[in-house]
């Protein structure tokens, strides 16, 4: 339950801005401050969907799923990236057609909360990103990765904002546009971390190697294993939070049958020791001499 509590964290800072930036953009008319607002329901929504899909993938395996339910979270990272892409478009299409109304001149408090927000969003894209990497799971960097551009997001609000009170106060007509250019970059924004989750999401549910450096802890811990003479090779494919081990080992080509199987056992509940492994397959290989 590890990865859940850590989303959970999220989404309780992602509902908090939620409320600021909407709120904030409603009260002193700012455009883009909304637009970034729905950009949060966009990571507070992934939240839920990214706590829903752990809770699957860490299923135990039954009959129809013998190495369990762990790419349900790839599916659910697709699933999330589509619909971001979804959010993106209905935020552009609203915002283009609406950018010939008159100009709303938002109020200076609005600068003050995106600093705010910035501040906030920056701290927890670091926080979900480093522990999508010691939790070595997809989908919380993905969660991460969407939260480190509404950063990017809500500096374009600044600057928007910035640009539209700047031009009503020197009068300079196409500053007076600047809340709703920067709600369209905001808009782009989204779409590119939406294609970047579903294009991640196909590559893992094609089977992703885990991480060289992981899969060499791992292989240090088998030549610990009485009787291994050598990991010959050893392969890992990451199934959502779990692993897949694939091991070739060396043993004495003059032991037995049995005591090869004894090794190879051994070496099987090693791995399977760790609570990160969800399969594995021993090959026996006898030395050469």
């Amino acid at each position: 339950m590890k990865l859940e509590s850590i989303m959970k964290r999220s989404f309780i800072v992602n509902m908090f801005l939620v409320i600021l930036k909407i709120i904030t953009g409603l009260l002193f008319n700012s455009v883009a401050l909304i637009a970034d607002g729905i950009h949060s329901v966009s990571d507070l929504l992934s939240d839920v969907f990214v706590i829903l899909g752990i809770k699957h993938s860490l299923k135990p395996p039954d009959d129809e799923h013998p190495l369990g339910h762990g790419k349900f979270e790839y599916v659910l990272s697709f699933m999330l990236g589509v619909f971001i892409l979804f959010i993106a478009f209905g935020l552009g299409n609203e915002v283009i057609n609406n950018y010939n109304d008159p100009v709303v001149i938002p109020g200076i408090i609005s600068l003050i909360v995106v600093i705010i927000v910035v501040i906030i969003k920056l701290f927890l894209a670091k926080y979900l990103i480093k522990k999508g990497e010691e939790e070595d799971s997809q989908i919380i960097k993905a969660s991460g990765r969407e939260s480190l551009t509404d950063v990017v997001s809500s500096i374009v609000v600044f600057i928007g904002i910035l640009a539209v009170l700047i031009g009503e106060k020197f009068q300079i007509s196409f500053l007076m546009k600047g809340d709703k250019i920067a709600s369209i970059i905001i808009a782009l924004f989204i779409i590119n971390i939406g294609i970047q989750i579903i294009i991640e999401a196909i590559t893992a549910l094609l089977g992703k190697a885990v991480k060289a450096e992981i899969c060499e802890s791992y292989k240090e811990d088998i030549k610990k294993v009485n009787g291994v003479i050598n990991v010959d090779s050893i392969v890992m494919i990451a199934y959502g939070p779990y692993y897949q081990a694939l091991v070739d080992i060396m043993v004495d080509g003059d032991i037995s049958v049995k005591e090869g199987h004894d090794i190879a056992g051994n070496v099987s509940d090693k791995l399977y020791s760790n609570e990160k492994i969800c399969h594995v397959v021993v090959h026996v290989n006898p030395e050469e001499k």
